[in-house]
């Protein structure tokens, strides 16, 4: 319940942080909240971080709670084998100079015994409480050091992790911001403004066009044309007059006189 209102208060503050709105295609196209996310992925992370952290923690005290247990028994193990042998020594004392039906009649004797078997019985216990424990002492460490790798890795993800969610980010708001320059673009592209132009330029020609046929109607062009002709002729008459002054006039050019008669032939006489 207070997990699923955790993720609830979560992603509301993620599209409010992010200022999100209809118009947004998904959260994972805001930095914001793709850090916000990678940041819940990496809180997650650290609690599992923690709890294998506590569960070494605890072998380590587990190990060591039995490896001081597993201690006290090798002492306890001891301390039988010597009153095992002290039992057995005084009986020997007690049953010097006696046969075996007289010692086992003697009441020293017989405490000597049942106490040897006392100390036998618990130095048994004793030794299948030793071999318990250290196989669990065993077990333990070998369940420690998979811990331990185990949180190595744990800790070499969270690394990652924390390099990923740099780049991650860096990437989504790259992405965004190139998105947004190609729509940009597109839009120029594609508003009107190249249809605009061709108008404008053809209105332009048309202008043109008809402005030549207006000057052509109203005479314009030959006005044009017989002033062109007058100072081509002023030129010509000024290049003559230069000509002249310099190499004299030129001697006006005779017509071909015209043939001249023939004379009647004589006739023979």
């Amino acid at each position: 319940m207070f997990k699923a209102l955790g993720r609830l208060f979560r992603a509301i503050g993620h599209a409010l942080t992010g200022k999100l709105d209809a118009s947004t295609k998904g959260l994972n196209e805001n930095p914001v909240v793709v850090r916000a996310r990678y940041d819940e992925i990496i809180e997650k992370k650290r609690e599992s971080i923690l709890q294998v952290r506590n569960a070494v923690a605890g072998l380590i005290r587990n190990i060591e709670r039995k490896r001081t247990e597993l201690k006290n028994t090798n002492e306890e193990i001891e301390k039988k084998q010597r009153l095992m042998n002290g039992a057995k020594a005084m009986a020997s004392k007690v049953a010097q100079g006696k046969s075996r039906e007289e010692a086992q009649a003697d009441p020293e004797f017989v405490k000597c015994m049942r106490a040897y078997q006392d100390f036998k019985s618990s130095l048994e216990l004793l030794q299948q409480r030793k071999e318990g424990l250290e196989a669990d002492v065993a077990q333990t460490e070998k369940d420690s050091k998979g811990y331990e790798i185990q949180l190595q890795s744990l800790h070499r993800e969270m690394q990652d992790l924390l390099d990923e969610r740099e780049r991650s980010v860096a990437d989504v708001a790259m992405a965004r911001e190139t998105r947004a320059a190609n729509e940009a673009l597109s839009g120029i592209a594609n508003d009107g403004t190249a249809d605009d132009m061709r108008r404008l330029r053809e209105s332009v020609a048309q202008a043109k066009a008809e402005a030549q046929v207006t000057s052509r109607l109203a005479g314009t062009d030959t006005a044009r044309q017989e002033a062109e002709f007058m100072e081509l002729a002023g030129s010509m008459e000024a290049e003559s007059e230069f000509m002249d002054d310099i190499f004299g006039e030129a001697a006006p050019v005779e017509a071909e006189s015209a043939p001249k008669s023939v004379g009647k032939e004589s006739l023979p006489e």
